[in-house]
């Protein structure tokens, strides 16, 4: 067999491993055809062989590099690891709450950096943590290890966060492209796009509807696997807060200085409520009837439902789901941009008079109420009987959410306008000194 013939067998052979490789990380592509040329290599000689396959393996690496700048796709393992926290509250319903215990996370696991600060909040799914930045990246992190998985180069900075779901992760970013993306996790490519005006929202994701808000004021529904608009309503000023569904109803703040009551069918207004000044805060909805898990409510019209939110007029309010009818409001001493936490019979929630509150769901009484050093705009979750939050002196608090007792805080060197999130006993948060952390014990 002459130099020549055994060149073109050896590329007919590795034609489609080649291929395969290309689209995972650099690193690993790197090792992986370093050790197909060494291996290939040993049994091949002469100086026309070599040339080629250094030629091959450098053509097709650097193919890998250019194309891992803009692919990224989930290894099959990973599918193994169950649950997550797949939207910027947790869930539909914008709770925040995570009912299963948890010990007071007092060591930081690791660590991850960035060129630029970390204004958007993680989320989670499938073992997988996903964060966009102000750096023109969205990153792609091991949640239980903290192994930076890759980052996808895109075109403007992302400041709201993603959500997820059956493998489909969606983002939007910043002024400059203001692009909503639909990306497949399984294999990498983009599964749909919609150019939608400058978005500071975070998407949610009810059943096979995904729902997003602009600054335009413009509120969208769309099919989430095949993007096809379903819906629009537009309100009067711009939705930075990111819906709430109780299973029927879609609840949504705007600028306008309403929340809106939407159906989640057809976009048709259900009611509408004034409040004082701007809603930036994300709703949370507690309907009393729970079914099907804790991230899935039966609606029920029921007279207790009730859905909670923050305003800059420094209040936070309780109304009936069904009919939008006020129930209280309680008031803080300064703007509210903070979102709800709901748990229990308590609501939580920071303001930029430096205090986290806790406030009772039906007397909207005061419980008790804790100070930082900062603006909160960090929204709390609540996992067992802790409330974990960020504020603008820099700090990552634990607290016990029944009392309100220090538990453990750690110090970051930049603002915290980042929401925590929760995966597998640990939790994440992101600081504007570049830095992502994850806290366990």
């Amino acid at each position: 067999m002459s130099r020549f013939s055994g060149t073109r067998n050896f590329l007919k052979d590795n034609y489609l491993y080649l291929v395969h490789l290309k689209v995972n990380t650099p690193d690993s592509l790197q090792v992986a055809f370093r050790k197909l040329y060494e291996r290939r290599l040993r049994k091949m000689s002469g100086d026309l062989v070599r040339k080629i396959l250094i030629c091959l393996f450098s053509f097709f690496l650097l193919l890998s590099l250019l194309s891992c700048a803009h692919r990224f796709k989930l290894n099959q393992s990973r599918f193994l690891h169950s649950g997550g926290w797949e939207s910027f509250r947790g869930n539909d319903r914008n709770t925040g709450y995570v009912p299963e215990p948890i010990d007071i996370p007092n060591k930081l696991l690791w660590s991850l950096e960035t060129k630029k600060p970390l204004k958007s909040s993680p989320i989670i799914a499938q073992g997988v943590l996903f964060i966009g930045s102000l750096d023109k990246k969205l990153l792609f992190v091991d949640a239980l290890s903290g192994e930076d998985l890759g980052r996808r180069k895109i075109s403007t900075s992302i400041s709201s966060s993603a959500c997820a779901g059956d493998s489909i992760l969606y983002f939007a970013q910043d002024k400059g492209d203001e692009t909503f993306f639909a990306l497949n996790l399984l294999t990498g490519d983009l599964l749909w796009k919609e150019k939608l005006g400058d978005i500071s929202s975070s998407p949610q994701i009810y059943q096979d509807q995904i729902f997003i808000g602009s600054n335009s004021g413009l509120f969208w529904a769309f099919n989430r696997f095949t993007g096809e608009k379903t819906w629009e309503f537009k309100t009067e000023d711009a939705i930075v807060s990111t819906p709430a569904c109780d299973g029927k109803l879609l609840f949504l703040g705007s600028a306008d200085d309403h929340l809106y009551a939407l159906d989640k069918e057809n976009g048709e207004l259900r009611w509408k409520f004034q409040a004082e000044g701007s809603i930036y805060s994300s709703p949370a909805v507690k309907v009393e009837n729970p079914a099907n898990g804790m991230n899935r409510m039966v609606h029920t019209n029921g007279g207790d439902d009730k859905v909670f939110f923050g305003s800059v007029d420094g209040h936070l309010y309780a109304l009936k789901i069904k009919d939008g009818s006020f129930i209280w409001k309680f008031k803080t001493d300064r703007e509210i941009y903070s979102s709800p936490a709901v748990a229990d019979s308590l609501v939580y929630i920071g303001s930029n008079d430096y205090f986290m509150y806790a406030v009772d769901q039906t007397t909207g009484k005061l419980r008790w109420k804790f100070e930082t050093g900062g603006i909160i705009h960090s929204s709390p979750i609540a996992v067992g009987d802790k409330l974990f939050f960020g504020s603008y002196d820099g700090n990552f608090y634990v607290l016990d959410r029944f009392s309100g007792k220090l538990l453990w805080k750690y110090q970051t060197h930049g603002m915290i306008s980042s929401s925590p999130a929760y995966y597998h006993g640990k939790i994440y948060i992101a600081s504007e000194d570049r830095t992502l952390y994850c806290f366990g014990f």
